[in-house]
């Protein structure tokens, strides 16, 4: 029996899915008993567990990565890990995803101690997993930082190995029983089936930090932002005699804020529809495309299997991404109809408190006194709101944080901080002309010298500094030299910025964004890599293909890609790997290669039937060039700084560019 609860609904759809996915594979297995909790906030101000699987023999905590890609670990413990050349996105609180398993696995520890004797279960062998969205290939890197990771942690990319992979983890020093199991969920269910204000969760620390509801993905936030806004505090009885007129401006500040906030999800639903509508149709561009190669491949080609495989993930996602569009309208619908109700009560709470105030001789329009009422406080917040991103609003903290607002630095400190920021010029400038007064002449005169070329230096950098990411909120934005925000925080991932452009991430997805905060490419692709060669190459589903400098996409779609260099970009579709040059294909048949490698120091590395071997771009125009003064080799490197190395006839030798061995 498979038992599954999440306590609050997942932020990230992409998460969501893969929670769904993780629920599917534990069900496929006929054998198994396990009980799946999701999305769980142990603690006050801590990133929430994405998901927990219990079985009679193996608890293992669940770090869900909504994509994938290559993977590279620089280094295993801290620092960011790389998906694609790009830092993992992930919650604020952990560099990468062992560091999240490492902490997270304490505080489950601790949590799960309050159910658990040490007989039933040696907490200390709770076993972390990181399982990606899609399949990931391993950067050289990945292995050694592997080998020296604690026991009990594994990475996985595919949801459907996920039981075989709970059997292995399994230990005789975890004794549950399908009982034990039965009895949690009986309590997760019962929690569950309570409204969303009014249950505890079973073993959660703090009843306000995890509260069931449907998932969706707005859930989470107006949640956050309903109690931040003390809109949950409005009694449903009569208020008590003796309110002033402080207490009507009050509750209509917190009914403005209110409306404020339906507005704002209104806008939140809009802007993930629009975004999810267009990964829809770039989904259904390349089924079309997918569709219209497997029509042309021969019966026999390997390459049918592989299109089928694509054609039919590239229409489950599809259709995913329409449930999650209607669960979205379906949640946006209840939450409206939640802050209406709420609205209007806070409207005949106004109009009482405004009669008591008439009452005791207080003019019922008054404005506050002097002295706040006690739920003035969040009036502060809207001041911060513009530097976050609507998706990070459940992440804002409690009204003492709201109340720091109007200092920008503390929120982007950690990014750079203006020399000329640290002074206050024109007294400055005073004490430095009395001093110069009792100087000598030529004394003054290299004084002013150095103070022109300082000035000089000093406006030249600044000049040139670019944008650099800053985090607030757990979100990404941009900020300049002087730490003032310039691209608000309102993404999951933000890369440095390459020729006036940067990859950022949202809602799962990635985009290109300018140095004044304009989208040029909307946030609509599964991956995308920084402009190389004039061209970004970008993936949808399992497909490759680019976008040009005017942000245009391609009009073809590719099994894989590599990025431009040189002028050239190798591409592979049904007929195999060959070259193109910009956003069309070649007029005539190009040359077709098993493999093929980008051009570096002018060769590129290609694998014909008979071997390895490197080509000029002339080839690519007139293969009866050949491939002279190379010959075949067993194994190949790419060309850097003028040699290579190869193999032949079982001996391995380095060689130039002219093909000759090198010492």
């Amino acid at each position: 029996m498979v038992y599954s609860f999440t306590a609050s609904p997942f932020a990230d759809g992409g998460q969501a899915s893969q929670f769904a996915a993780v629920e599917a594979a534990l069900r496929a297995d006929a054998d198994t008993d396990a009980l799946l909790l999701g999305n769980l906030v142990l603690a006050d101000d801590t990133a929430p567990i994405d998901a927990v699987v219990v079985r009679p023999h193996s608890i293992t905590l669940l770090v869900l990565v909504p994509r994938g890609g290559r993977l590279s670990i620089p280094a295993l413990g801290y620092g960011s890990w790389l998906l694609d050349g790009l830092p993992l996105p992930g919650p604020q609180d952990f560099d990468n995803p062992y560091e999240q398993v490492a902490q997270q696995k304490t505080a489950l520890q601790s949590w799960l101690s309050r159910r658990f004797s040490s007989e039933q279960a040696n907490l200390h062998l709770i076993s972390g997993l990181v399982l990606f969205g899609a399949p990931v290939g391993f950067a050289p890197d990945v292995e050694p930082a592997l080998s020296s990771a604690a026991a009990g942690f594994r990475l996985l990319s595919d949801s459907a190995e996920l039981p075989r992979r709970l059997r292995q983890l399994a230990s005789p020093e975890i004794d549950l029983t399908a009982e034990d199991l039965a009895e949690w969920a009986a309590e997760w269910a019962a929690f569950a089936a309570q409204p969303a204000a009014e249950p505890t969760p079973p073993t959660v620390a703090d009843p306000t930090t995890a509260t069931a509801s449907s998932s969706g993905l707005l859930g989470k936030q107006v949640r956050a932002l309903w109690g931040w806004l003390g809109a949950a505090d409005v009694p449903d009885d009569d208020p008590p005699y003796g309110y002033a007129a402080t207490d009507v401006a009050a509750r209509n500040e917190e009914k403005q804020q209110l409306e404020q906030l339906r507005q704002q999800m209104q806008a939140d639903l809009s802007q993930q529809l629009h975004a999810m509508e267009a990964r829809e149709a770039e989904r259904e561009r390349s089924i079309q495309q997918l569709r219209a190669e497997l029509a042309q491949a021969p019966p026999v080609a390997s390459e049918a299997t592989a299109l089928v495989s694509r054609l039919s993930a590239e229409t489950r996602a599809k259709a995913a991404i329409e449930a999650e569009m209607q669960a979205s309208k379906a949640e946006s619908a209840a939450r409206n109809q939640e802050l209406d109700s709420k609205i209007q009560q806070l409207n005949q709470l106004i109009d009482q408190l405004s009669a008591r105030s008439v009452a005791v001789g207080a003019p019922a329009g008054a404005g506050p006194a002097p002295q706040a009422a006690p739920q003035a406080a969040p009036q502060a917040a809207p001041q911060a709101a513009p530097q976050a991103a609507p998706q990070a609003a459940a992440a804002v903290s409690a009204p003492p944080a709201a109340s720091a607002a109007p200092s920008e630095a503390s929120a982007t400190a950690p990014v750079a901080a203006s020399f000329t920021s640290r002074f206050e010029w024109p007294p400055l400038l005073g004490q430095l002309g009395q001093r110069a007064l009792s100087l000598p002449r030529p004394v003054l005169l290299a004084a002013g010298a150095g103070v022109i070329g300082l000035v000089v230096l000093l406006f030249s950098y600044t000049g040139n500094e670019s944008l650099v990411p800053f985090q607030e909120n757990g979100r990404w934005g941009y900020a300049d030299a002087s730490g003032k925000p310039v691209v608000p925080a309102q993404y999951a991932a933000a890369s440095p910025f390459v020729a006036g452009q940067a990859v950022v991430a949202k809602d799962g997805a990635y985009g290109f964004v300018n140095e004044q905060g304009t989208e040029v490419v909307p946030p609509a692709y599964d991956a995308l890599n920084p402009y190389a060669g004039g061209f970004a190459r970008a993936r949808v589903g399992d497909a490759y293909t680019f976008i040009d400098g005017e942000g245009q996409e391609f009009d073809h779609y590719y099994f894989n890609a590599l990025d431009f260099a040189e002028g050239h970009a190798a591409v592979l579709d049904h007929r195999g790997w060959h070259y193109i040059s910009g956003p069309t294909e070649p007029e005539t048949a190009p040359p077709i290669f098993a493999e093929a490698y980008s051009f570096a120091d002018g060769l590129a590395r290609v694998k014909l039937p008979d071997g390895y071997t490197y080509i000029t771009s002339d080839y690519l125009t007139d293969p009866s060039r050949g491939t002279k003064p190379f010959g075949r080799y067993t194994l190949a490197t790419d060309f850097a700084d003028g040699k290579a190395r190869v193999t032949q006839g079982g001996r391995s030798f380095t060689i130039d560019k002219d093909g000759e061995e090198v010492k």
